[in-house]
């Protein structure tokens, strides 16, 4: 036994300390007991028995992934969740099993939608086609991309009787790592953290298994990019995964044949509606006109139109026609909140202008300088001094993250709020250069 515990290495408990991967007590309890031990005691075990067996190393590892992938059956069988005999002989996956964990994690449905009928019904026909599995809803900063999708999925909930799992995957300091998303995936599953595994790929696996005889819907909010996501997708037959993303993911789109679906900001109709739908009628009145502009300013973008309302609403004494003219400063439009913990309309916008380079950043600069009517590839590449070649480019990698959109051949356009953002940008990126130029001379 002491052979045995030497060989099983280390590893690590739930408090962080070091110990032995198989302590001879519960080496013992555990032969001697009629639970199913953790994965990590099983691959700990059958290593260590191997080893001082003599097996080689190839053979050591061929086995010990045999008996964990036997180890996945009998969980799934245990917790009910997965277990193919647990289902219906005529639909293996239309009924939810019949113990363990249904998770039902969709947040609050955000209430009011205008102008996303036409979205819902191509998700919809998306969906029933059954070419792919993965839905990826795009979209710019503010479109509604989280609401369009958690309302669709709240629609489309009995369709998948063996739960909806959720999760936010950029966390308040960053993207979340794939790994700890895993575990927060697992958990779900009811599998608790201990008995997670600790190396990611093993986590994949066992989400995996647990999953494939379900009937799931896997909703990955607020992507950063495919390397993220590619992991948590959900793999089983009758699983779909809906991921929502201002990145455009050519690659989830090419590899694993995603469903892309973008959503344009709204119809000045629809945006106006966004408002007349927050703000109290009576300040309204013969105010179409200012509704109208307010609306332009907000760039169209649902979140954007929802935050101005209740920036008013919080003071409405100032007067509609007041406040409309105080929404026509960059700085005054870029500091609506989204909420305590996410910050402003402009932290936002600036997630996305880290991820450009130096030349793309410039770029965005400089065709924040054009008018309403939009620019052209040719004015791009004037006002920035390239090559028409280098601006077709920048252009490209401005549209993966919706920084641009596309509204005719070889024309661009820049909403609102993206042309403040790019001038506010311009102004800091001019005085930060100034002294040096003054240094200079």
């Amino acid at each position: 036994m002491r052979r045995l515990q030497q060989l099983g290495g280390r590893t690590r408990a739930a408090n962080g300390d070091e110990v032995d991967a198989l302590p001879r007590s519960t080496v013992s309890t555990v032969l001697r007991g009629n639970k199913l031990p953790r994965s990590e005691f099983v691959s700990a075990f059958v290593t260590a028995c191997l080893v001082y067996g003599g097996q080689p190393p190839e053979r050591v590892a061929e086995a010990t992934e045999r008996w964990l992938a036997q180890w996945r059956v009998l969980y799934a069988a245990e917790t009910g969740e997965g277990a193919e005999e647990e289902n219906s002989p005529g639909d293996p996956a239309t009924e939810p099993p019949k113990t363990g964990i249904v998770p039902r994690h969709l947040p609050l449905d955000v209430g009011f939608l205008a102008g996303r009928g036409p979205a819902f019904k191509a998700a919809d026909e998306l969906v029933r086609r059954r070419s792919s599995s993965v839905l990826h809803v795009s979209g710019p900063v503010g479109v509604g991309k989280s609401a369009f999708a958690i309302r669709w999925a709240q629609r489309m909930a009995d369709d998948f009787p063996g739960g909806q799992l959720y999760v936010d995957l950029r966390g308040a300091h960053g993207p979340l790592d794939t790994e700890h998303v895993l575990g927060v995936l697992l958990g779900g599953l009811g599998v608790h953290e201990d008995d997670c595994p600790a190396d990611p790929w093993r986590r994949v696996e066992l989400y995996r298994s647990l999953i494939v005889h379900r009937r799931m819907l896997v909703v990955l909010d607020n992507a950063s990019d495919t390397d993220q996501v590619r992991p948590l997708l959900a793999t089983g037959e009758h699983c779909r995964t809906i991921v929502t993303s201002r990145n455009r993911m050519s690659g989830l789109v090419a590899r694993e044949a995603a469903h892309r679906l973008t959503l344009e900001v709204l119809s000045p109709e629809a945006a106006c509606a966004v408002l007349s739908a927050a703000i109290d009628g009576k300040h309204l009145v013969n105010a179409r006109a200012d509704l109208e502009e307010l609306a332009r300013l907000c760039g169209y973008l649902p979140l954007v139109l929802r935050l101005a309302a209740v920036k008013f609403a919080d003071r409405p004494g100032q007067g509609f026609q007041h406040f409309v003219r105080t929404m026509r400063d960059d700085s005054q439009l870029l500091s609506l909140a989204l909420d305590g913990d996410r910050g402003d309309i402009r932290a936002e916008l600036e997630f996305s202008y880290r991820r450009l380079g130096l030349e793309a950043k410039r770029y965005f600069r400089k065709i924040g300088l054009v008018d309403d009517a939009g620019f052209t590839l040719e004015r791009g590449a004037a006002l920035a001094g390239i090559p028409l070649a280098e601006a077709d480019r920048l252009t490209g990698v401005l549209e993966s993250e919706h920084l641009v959109a596309e509204v005719g051949w070889r024309k661009f356009t820049m909403h609102r709020v993206l042309q403040a953002f790019a001038r506010i940008k311009a102004k800091e990126h001019a005085a930060a250069c100034e002294p040096r130029t003054l240094a200079a001379a």
